[in-house]
């Protein structure tokens, strides 16, 4: 029996009507002797409306008691789909993630996984069960209930996924695939068919939001195959696994890269808007409190004696509260940031890709450019994102 991870997100989840939809697709698919696990988010606007209540009460609430709150919201959602599918005439059984066998560290809202023995599902998939979890959320070594961070049912998923030995893991969200852009910003993106684990991880810690890049950190380490699909259609969407190694040797007539075999093409562009940078002196009590830091962290660097951390606006005011408690100076505080960066193979090599980007970017007044052998960086103001986005990609994809 092959086993097959579905993750659904919470747009994908946002109303009845939309679980009814995936409780119908899922009942169609029983029938073929695959074992399937389907690992589901909180409703859509759940996990902020829920975070509205906590600061609606506390300026800087416990955030152990967080994760007792918001893991609240997973909960519904597996409820309602299991409901659902029984409705369908699937049997099924819902999980929360401590359930399931998701052990982590103690690092409230933000833990990461340290192991999986999720032996109950196996139990009740060898009884003809569709199981669902809870994603995003696991239970420590201490038995205290933890959260993975913001998008952390993707890595639940994947994660669930190299546990079990599973055939693939497919994530359902509200668009199609994996694209060149996003599509609330350009027009037309291309949709990318398949893409290299290493490749998808860059984009994802690029800004992406279509997956977490713990969850493709998984896949990459793992070898796990996994496909970004929508949940509306069901239809092929984009497959994220290495080629097989094999060797190619085409006719030069059939050769579509012949004149050209070693160009360094922009695969995809991604952002990450609404950020603040906090630049901090390197002193022992900054190290400190990096060491035990639980907020998410867009970007980190070393300048002189400087720390700067990228952090997006909505953890502005715990990120205060820590430095605060902590007595950390701030140096400076810019908000209204935003990155946009160019992925593909080879592009912070390339001198004459780099020369392309900043003559382009020149009215956007570029903060600051840096690369790595799969991107370029740019760090620019916010206001100027969305027409920078559209330029590049008009430019290097069309």
């Amino acid at each position: 029996m092959a086993i097959i991870v579905k993750k659904f997100g919470g747009t994908s989840v946002g109303n009845i009507d939309l679980i009814r939809n995936i409780a119908h697709k899922i009942a169609q698919e029983y029938g073929s002797g695959d074992g399937l696990v389907l690992v589901v988010s909180a409703m859509a606007k759940t996990t902020d409306e829920l975070f509205s209540l906590a600061y609606g009460i506390s300026q800087c609430p416990s955030r152990r008691e967080m994760d007792m709150l918001l893991t609240a919201g997973e909960r519904i959602s597996m409820s309602l789909l299991s409901l659902a599918l029984m409705e369908e005439g699937v049997p099924s059984i819902s999980f929360t993630g401590s359930q399931s066998g998701i052990i982590t560290d103690d690092k409230h809202g933000n833990a990461r996984i340290l192991k999986v023995n999720a032996f109950r599902i196996h139990e009740e998939l060898a009884k003809g069960k569709v199981v669902i979890v809870a994603g995003f959320q696991g239970v420590s070594l201490n038995k205290e209930i933890t959260t993975l961070g913001r998008g952390g049912s993707d890595t639940s998923a994947v994660a669930l996924a190299c546990y079990l030995g599973a055939e693939k893991c497919e994530i359902y969200t509200d668009v199609d695939g994996v694209y060149s852009a996003d599509p609330r910003i350009v027009d037309h993106p291309a949709m990318i068919k398949s893409i290299s684990p290493s490749l998808m991880l860059t984009l994802c810690y690029s800004g992406s939001k279509v997956l977490h890049p713990r969850a493709v950190e998984f896949a990459l380490k793992y070898g796990v195959k996994v496909e970004v699909k929508s949940s509306f259609t069901f239809a092929p969407g984009s497959i994220i696994e290495n080629p097989p190694d094999m060797k190619i040797n085409y006719p030069k007539e059939q050769n579509p890269k012949e004149d050209n075999m070693e160009e360094r093409t922009v695969s995809a562009i991604a952002h990450k808007e609404a950020l603040i940078c906090y630049k901090l002196l390197v002193t022992d009590a900054m190290l400190e409190a990096l060491s035990t830091w639980n907020l998410e962290v867009f970007k980190s660097y070393v300048i002189d004696k400087n720390i700067e951390l990228f952090i997006e606006a909505k953890y502005e005011k715990e990120a205060d509260y820590i430095l605060k408690n902590r007595n950390i100076e701030i140096v400076d505080k810019i908000a209204n940031l935003a990155f946009v960066n160019l992925v593909g193979l080879g592009l912070g090599h390339d001198p004459a890709i780099l020369a392309s980007v900043m003559q382009i970017c020149k009215p956007f007044e570029i903060v600051r450019c840096l690369n790595n052998e799969q991107s370029v960086e740019l760090l620019i103001p916010q206001p100027y994102l969305k027409e920078a986005v559209q330029t590049l990609h008009k430019h290097f994809i069309g």
